[in-house]
């Protein structure tokens, strides 16, 4: 008879089950689950993520009913076995219920029948955020009901659809309120499984019990601008579907220590505005009128009033529904928090506040000798080692419509050319190179088909991962937002400054570190291929030096005057961009765009609110139309550094970026010659 294990056994269950197992070589793992829908992402996520931290390649079946198999479809890498005659509420045997379905519990190592993840995941609170995987199937699934095109479409999850907790209802007549009192341009979607109690309104589009549960996902995903939602299962599976697209949770809570709230972690979409409105004396004490002031029209209003965008709303007032829709789309895009920093940005830039001057040259600047070679040859045999490419540009400049890293030199694109570096180096050492592609809006989707499309150069399709940059919309000469194709906002990406922001947002740090136990990564632009990604030199001079940072530069000639220089700056170093350099001082090293950190830093400036640089940028290819582009810049960061150095190379080793058609067509012919002297 198969062990199974109950919570009552240990005072901490779920580790000391894992850590038995690991010891005992076992990996097949079977949970029951028949609770709560949510649960699924508020807590059985941490427990899926918790045994794979210590056994990576476990396998996990949960046993579950019918009703939560879609649920369970959103979760990485998990087998389900759906159990036909488990009904909730109803205690469940898990080994009678496995003969019952012909299953021998012999198939699986450990099996939990009585999982308590509420106490057994306290750990992820504030730490770990939850992603559930969206297959592209899905959202055609929305297509199977009519909507109507003239409407701001709001979804509703009217009832939290559970036989306990009745404190996190909000009363019917509030409901019926609402719909009573809402905006003409507004028609409400009503989903669930609850059929009551009816709400007979013109506005209403009742749609609770006639759809599946990834239905409902499909619909507010991809026809909904609004989402209100009672601490429900939807609600929860909803708000950490693992994807970026533009939409507004207003949820309602009597407290904020349940659901989404109690985790306090962000939505791994990035583009989901979260509205909680909380009244903790009751759900029955909140407003109506609160509700109904933080959904179309009245948030957009005051959203737009408040980052000073009158001009904007003046022309919001004018669109017709569809424009209404696509701005508000584009809006909510946004994070409001980041928009109202770079307004007060934008008026430091105006009033030209002064640059601090006090930067010394860095006159004295290490390279690396045998040691530092050797041990990044150790290291490489021994531990796991990433990269991060920077590859959020378009070729623009290079006469290319499209990624930059798609632009073809002797007919290879950027990428494939240094991918081929990559593979020699792996095959070199035996061991598999993990690499992240920080891409932007311009050209995220692009990217990643041409990786497909090449079998992401010979790599698998587990080492190569792809998150984006953050964006912010381009300001005219008075601050004000410009409209592409008159509704939606024009924005630029805000440049490579929060690179690890990005990084650790998407959960490739937590890849990194927690399954794939890489401590150090390398950060390469995307226009330089002379450059080796996985440099044995680098990864041993960081590793030697114990550093966080390490700067790769070169020696500064004239030809360097638009490129930032190695400073110092009250005693640490410091990369200053071209244009704030006094142009009386002498300096003697330039910034190559090339880094290696530690994890540890990245943990460290994750939350540091970076300088922002506005670029005049002529934003119409046909016309002289500037406008103004927001930057970020990645060695801003390196401030916050305790341990930072520089590593000089000569630039004939590693050095040539492409900047314009001028350099890359140089580079064709110096590469045809095989010559490495670079002028």
């Amino acid at each position: 008879m198969k062990k199974v294990f109950k919570t009552k056994i240990f005072k901490n269950p779920l580790d000391k089950i894992i850590i038995k197992a690991k010891k005992q070589n076992k990996t097949r793992f079977l949970l029951l689950w028949n609770r709560g829908l949510g649960d699924i992402a508020l807590y059985l996520h941490a427990v899926v993520y918790r045994i794979r931290e210590f056994i990576p390649n476990s396998e996990i079946t949960f046993l579950t009913r019918q009703n939560l198999k879609e649920g369970f479809e959103l979760l990485d890498n998990v087998r389900i076995i759906v159990a036909p005659f488990i009904n909730r509420y109803v205690p469940v045997d898990v080994q009678n219920s496995l003969k019952l379905m012909n299953i021998d519990p012999d198939n699986f190592d450990v099996i939990i029948d009585n999982l308590d993840p509420n106490n057994w995941v306290k750990w992820q609170i504030g730490k770990l955020t939850p992603k559930l995987n969206w297959k592209s199937e899905y959202d055609d699934l929305s297509n199977n009901f009519n909507f109507p095109k003239d409407k701001i479409l709001v979804a509703v999850s009217p009832t939290i659809e559970t036989n306990h907790s009745f404190f996190r209802s909000w009363p019917d007549e509030n409901f019926q309120k609402l719909f009573k009192n809402a905006h003409k341009d507004i028609c409400f979607v009503l989903l669930g499984c609850d059929i009551k109690p009816n709400y007979l309104y013109e506005n209403v589009l009742d749609l609770r019990g006639k759809t599946t549960f990834l239905e409902v996902l499909s619909i507010i995903k991809n026809r909904c601008q609004y989402l209100i939602s009672l601490d429900s299962g939807i609600q929860s599976m909803f708000f950490y579907i693992n994807q970026d697209f533009p939409i507004k949770l207003i949820s309602l809570w009597k407290t904020k220590d349940l659901g989404i709230l109690k985790l306090k972690v962000s939505s791994p979409n990035k583009k989901l505005r979260h509205c909680p409105l909380i009244n903790e004396n009751g759900l029955q004490y909140l407003e109506v009128e609160e509700v109904i002031k933080n959904v179309y029209p009245n948030d957009i209003f005051t959203t737009l009033k408040n980052l000073n965008q009158s001009k904007v709303l003046s022309f919001f007032e004018k669109f017709s529904i569809q424009g209404k829709i696509q701005f508000i789309k584009s809006l909510f895009s946004f994070d409001f928090q980041k928009l109202d920093k770079q307004e007060i940005d934008f008026k430091s830039f105006l009033k030209k506040e002064a640059v601090s001057k006090n930067f010394q040259p860095l006159e004295v600047c290490e390279k690396a000798n045998k040691n530092d070679f050797q041990a990044g040859n150790n290291l490489f045999l021994s531990k796991n080692i990433g990269c991060i490419i920077l590859a959020g540009g378009q070729g623009t400049r290079l006469g290319f419509d499209g990624p930059k890293g798609l632009f073809e030199i002797n007919g290879q694109t950027l990428f494939s050319h240094l991918f081929s570096k990559i593979l020699k180096k792996q095959k070199k050492y035996g061991k598999n190179f993990y690499v992240s592609i920080m891409t932007s809006h311009l050209n995220h989707e692009k990217i990643i088909k041409h990786f497909e499309k090449e079998n992401f150069f010979g790599l698998k399709q587990e080492q190569v991962d792809f998150f984006r940059q953050d964006s912010y919309p381009f300001l005219d000469e008075n601050g004000d937002w410009i409209f592409l194709n008159n509704f939606e906002i024009l924005k630029g990406p805000d440049g490579n400054g929060n690179v690890f922001k990005n990084f650790y947002q998407s959960g490739l740090f937590e890849k990194y570190k927690i399954f794939k136990n890489i401590d150090q990564i390398s950060v390469v632009p995307i226009d330089n291929i002379l450059n080796d990604p996985f440099d044995e030199e680098l990864f041993g001079f960081l590793k030697n030096n114990n550093l966080d940072v390490l700067i790769k530069c070169i020696k500064r000639d004239e030809n360097q005057s638009k490129q930032g220089a190695i400073c110092k700056l009250n005693g640490s170093i410091k990369i200053v961009e071209y244009l704030h350099l006094d142009p009386r001082q002498n300096y003697y090293y330039s910034n190559t765009g090339i880094y290696a950190v530690s994890l540890k830093f990245i943990e460290k400036v994750i939350n540091q609110n970076l300088p922002k640089y506005f670029v005049l940028k002529k934003i119409d290819p046909e016309k002289d139309i500037f406008a103004y582009k927001t930057e970020t810049f990645i060695f801003d960061n390196f401030i916050y550094s305790n341990n930072i150095k520089t590593l000089l190379d000569d630039k004939n080793n590693f050095y040539f970026p492409i900047k314009d058609k001028i350099s890359a067509e140089k580079l064709e012919k110096i590469l045809s010659l095989g010559n490495r002297t670079f002028v």
